[in-house]
Formats: C-alpha cells, sequence, structure tokens
C-alpha cells in the first residue's frame, strides 16, 4: 500500500531520474547527433565550407552556403535518411525525425573575357563556365564582330569548378566595341567584361599596376596575368605605337612638298630630271624605264630629298611618253617632254618655249610651289633645245657622310656612304678583325660617292663597333657619322616599318631619316628571316 513517504520516495526517485537525463543523456545524445551527421554531411559537396548541422531534440537544422539546388537537396536527403547513433540501444535506427533547412543559394560569378584588338583584328581570350558557354559566346562573339568588318581569334576556356554560367548575355553582346579601322593612330583597344556583364575599357597606356588593379575584380590569378593577359597588351602596346609612328610621319609627309619629274626625249635617249624623297622611289623608276624602252639610254639627273614627300604613284610607263612620228610639227616627231606628278598622269609639256616660261603651272597641285621646278625645268629646255650637248650640270649638294649596321648573331650588313675608298677599305677591313669567325661581312650597300662630305678622321668608329647579339636576341641596329662612336639599338619587330627608324631616337635629329633607312633594306630582309625562324624555333622549344 502506497502511503504519503512511499508517493515522496518515488516522486524524488523519478525526479532524479528525468534530472539525469535532462543533465547527463541529452547533452550527449546531442553530440553524437551532430557528430554523425557531420560525418554523412563532410563528404558532401557545397562550393563552399561544409554544411553546418545542429540539432533541436531530433530535429537537424541545415544551415551554411550552397552552390547549386541539386547540392542542397543531397545534403537533405542524405541528413533525412544515413544519420546513424553507435549507441546499444539505438544502433541500426535513424533518429532523425525531421530536417529544417536553413541553406542560403549563393551561385559562383560568371566568367570573363577579355578583347583585344589591332584594329579589326582582335583576340579573345577568357574563362567560361562551361564548354557550351565557351561555344556559344565564340559563335556569338565571331558573329557580331564580323558582322562589323572585323575578325576574331577566340581562346575562351572553360572553368567550372570557377564559375558559373551568366542568366543572360544581352549586355555583353549589346555593349561590345566595334572594330576600329586599320589606319586610325589609335585603332588598338582593350575590353574587359563579366559575362552577362557590359565591356569596360581599358587603356594599354596604363602602367602595369594600374591594369592589374582593374583586373582584380575579376577575380584574374598572377599566372593568368603573367601568362596570357600581360603578353597580349604588350602586343597591343606594339601595335599602337607603330600606328602611332606611322600616323605621326603621315602628318610630317602631308607637310611636305610632293615630288616631281621631268622626262625629256631625244635622239634614243631619255633625259630624267626631278627630285623624290628616296632613293628606293628613284631606282623604282629608272628600273621602269630601261625596261619599257631598252632601245633608249637612260640619263639619270633625279636628286634624292628627303624633305620631299615619299610617295611614288607617277603614271604609267608606255610609248606614249616617247615622241609621236605622227605629229605634224617636225620637232615634235623627234622629241618630247612630260611632267611627272605624284598620283597623275604623265602631262605633256610644250619645250618649244623661252628658259623663264612654266607651261605647266596650272597642273601643280597647291602644295608644289612652281619654284621647286623652274630650274629643272630650264635645264631640260635647254638640253632639248640643243643649248647643252650632254647632261646639264647641276649644283652639286654636299650629301652627308654616314654608316649604318645591321647586326644578326651570323650576320653583319654594313651599308651608308663615304667620300673616300681609302676610308671604305678601312672600315670593312676593322669589321672583318671585329666579327672574325663569328659572323659573314657584307658590305655591297656601302658606297663611295664624290658628292659627300669629306672625314678626316674614323678611329672612334673604327674601334667603337658594337658587338655581335646573343643568339635568342632579336638582333641590332646602329648608326654612326665617320669620325663619331657607334650608337645601336634593339632591332625589335616592327623596326623595318616606315618611319619606325625616325621615331626610334636612332638617328640625330638633324639627319634625313629615309636616306638612313634607305640603307637597312637589305638588313630588314635579313631580320625578317632571322625573327620568324627564331620566332618558330621558341614555338617548337616551349611546345610539350
Amino acid at each position: 500500500m502506497m502511503t504519503p513517504a512511499r508517493w515522496l520516495i518515488a516522486g524524488s526517485w523519478l525526479l532524479a531520474f528525468w534530472l539525469f537525463a535532462g543533465l547527463v543523456v541529452a547533452p550527449a545524445l546531442h553530440h553524437d547527433l551532430e557528430k554523425a551527421a557531420a560525418q554523412v554531411t563532410s563528404k558532401l559537396p557545397t562550393g563552399y565550407e561544409a554544411a553546418q548541422v545542429r540539432f533541436d531534440g531530433q530535429r537537424a537544422v541545415l544551415s551554411g552556403r550552397v552552390r547549386h539546388e541539386s547540392q542542397r537537396a543531397e545534403i537533405l536527403i542524405a541528413v533525412r535518411q544515413q544519420v546513424r547513433l553507435d549507441a546499444m540501444l539505438t544502433k541500426g535506427l535513424n533518429p532523425v525525425q525531421a530536417v529544417v533547412d536553413r541553406f542560403e543559394q549563393v551561385p559562383y560569378p560568371a566568367g570573363w573575357m577579355l578583347l583585344a584588338s589591332q584594329g579589326s583584328r582582335a583576340q579573345l581570350i577568357g574563362q567560361t563556365a562551361t564548354e557550351m558557354e565557351a561555344r556559344d559566346l565564340s559563335s556569338y562573339m565571331q558573329e557580331k564582330w564580323g558582322d562589323r568588318g572585323g575578325r576574331i581569334e577566340n581562346r575562351l576556356k572553360p572553368q567550372p569548378a570557377l564559375y558559373d554560367e551568366a542568366d543572360d548575355l544581352k549586355a555583353t553582346l549589346a555593349t561590345l566595341p566595334k572594330p576600329r579601322p586599320n589606319d586610325e593612330a589609335d585603332a588598338a583597344q582593350i575590353q574587359i567584361a563579366r559575362i552577362g556583364g557590359s565591356w569596360q575599357r581599358l587603356i594599354p597606356d596604363s602602367q602595369d599596376d594600374r591594369l592589374k588593379e582593374q583586373l582584380s575584380p575579376f577575380g584574374i590569378t598572377a599566372a593568368d596575368w603573367e601568362k596570357q593577359i600581360l603578353p597580349l597588351i604588350e602586343s597591343v602596346r606594339r601595335y599602337q605605337k607603330d600606328q602611332r609612328n606611322s600616323a605621326t610621319e603621315v602628318a610630317r609627309q602631308s607637310k611636305l612638298p610632293p615630288p616631281h619629274l621631268f622626262l625629256a626625249a631625244r635622239q634614243n635617249r631619255l633625259l630624267v630630271r626631278g627630285e623624290t624623297a628616296t632613293l628606293g622611289i628613284k631606282r623604282e623608276l629608272l628600273n621602269a624605264l630601261i625596261a619599257a624602252f631598252p632601245e633608249w639610254r637612260v640619263l639619270d639627273d633625279v636628286r634624292v630629298n628627303a624633305n620631299r614627300r615619299a610617295v611614288s604613284d607617277f603614271g604609267p610607263i608606255t610609248s606614249a611618253l616617247l615622241p609621236d612620228p605622227s605629229d605634224e610639227d617636225p620637232l615634235n616627231r623627234s622629241k618630247s617632254l612630260h611632267l611627272g606628278l605624284s598620283g597623275a598622269a604623265w602631262e605633256n609639256v610644250d619645250w618649244q618655249v623661252g628658259a623663264e616660261a612654266r607651261p605647266w603651272e596650272e597642273k601643280l597641285p597647291q602644295d608644289l610651289p612652281g619654284d621647286l621646278l623652274q630650274v629643272d625645268h630650264h635645264m631640260v629646255i635647254d638640253w632639248l633645245q640643243g643649248k647643252a650637248t650632254g647632261i646639264p650640270a647641276l649644283p652639286i649638294r654636299t650629301q652627308p657622310s654616314f654608316l649604318t649596321l645591321t647586326l644578326l648573331p651570323d650576320k653583319v650588313i654594313l651599308a651608308g656612304q663615304l667620300s673616300e675608298e681609302a676610308l671604305r677599305t678601312q672600315l670593312i677591313e676593322a669589321a672583318r678583325q671585329k666579327y672574325s669567325g663569328q659572323a659573314i661581312i657584307m658590305a655591297d650597300a656601302l658606297l663611295v660617292r664624290g658628292t659627300c662630305e669629306p672625314t678626316r678622321e674614323i678611329e672612334h668608329t673604327l674601334r667603337s663597333l658594337p658587338a655581335l647579339p646573343a643568339l635568342d636576341k632579336p638582333g641590332l641596329l646602329a648608326f654612326a657619322k665617320p669620325g663619331s662612336e657607334w650608337k645601336s639599338l634593339p632591332a625589335t619587330q616592327g623596326i623595318d616599318q616606315p618611319g619606325a627608324i625616325a621615331a626610334s631616337g636612332l638617328l640625330p635629329g638633324d639627319f634625313p631619316a629615309a636616306m638612313a633607312e634607305d640603307t637597312f633594306w637589305d638588313g630588314f630582309d635579313h631580320l625578317r628571316h632571322y625573327w620568324k625562324s627564331t620566332l618558330n624555333q621558341t614555338k617548337k622549344e616551349s611546345a610539350p
């Protein structure tokens, strides 16, 4: 029979049991549950840190970040079905009665693209979420850039472990910049975009640190910068520098008077008199005349003047430039005179006029003063009218003496002009001693001209010949006035472009650049072959 005392004792034992369960057993059970759940979730990917699990009784509360909805679902199912305790009474049973989802779904950012264009040609590099996204973007970009007259080389690579696909490409395609004309001074451009976002312009002239700062929000690694982006930026910078130098040269040339030529014919002789900007233009013209009229003797009275515009598009060389045997005037049947101007056909000029006449003046462009033609016209008129029996004496201008060198690891091309044959011999001998057994010496373009300014002493020049470049170097260009020390610079690609020598700082400021550039022609041919072979070898060595 339960007495009050017995009821009190039984209640005390029951209270002690519940206190033990609440203070000892329950915390241990929560710990075991959370440990078991952590073992299950630790192997399941989230894209971030492992899922966090705590228990409210037998109710599992899951939190943290997941990248995809499929990851969330996989973790919820695993906790609901796979958590087990090792205790004897609960072994094999699932203690989880409910699962509370408090996950935050946070996708990775979309990939990035960098567009580096040189005029209408562009390279596209970057990283996408999937192979399919890379393929689609390549197709869209090529189509849109191509519709505007450009061409893109695509080098997009999928990196699914770093990026997720963009939801919408409209902004990226809508803000894609247009290709710039190849003949613009600033035809180069660099643009970067987060896939799905708008393009942002990068300034190629900016310092590398500034560019890296602008790229940092896109998650670009140091390896990406060194191996992919920086070489592309440097290529754009070289192109931009070449374009600007070319534009500067075009602007300079536009301020110079164009060339002019008089072509006089009599007694199977052709007298060519006038001025062109370069020796190459003069040679091209004389070769064309000799080839067109092999039975006529061509008399060369053409001067080379770097202060003339370097254009050569004279009219075609045809029999129309010779005397017309059907002309009613018997004098015109044996003699003729034509004026050659750049960009125009040869103009027939009346030669039966006084020495001071200017029958050609109305034919001249506005930027060609008639005074530049007057002396030449006077001379050819005298020659045609029989007042001179040969080529008329010209007021001879003293030309500068100068030397140029093109150095490759196995070749030395010596060029330029001097006034004395003895000096030429000394220079060639000095080059042979300097480079003996190391390189072939080529000196056919080192000329002796009586019209060059004299040189007294060339000891400094002989002793300062630059050393040959190493095999892994691009080559070397050098310039010297006889008697002074050589000045040199690396023969990097692009130095063979028009105006590049003038802009390089190799020449003295008052020296006619076109005259020096002509002497590098043969050297440029050897350099191009060397650059090409060296580049191919480098590619083979770097190939895996």
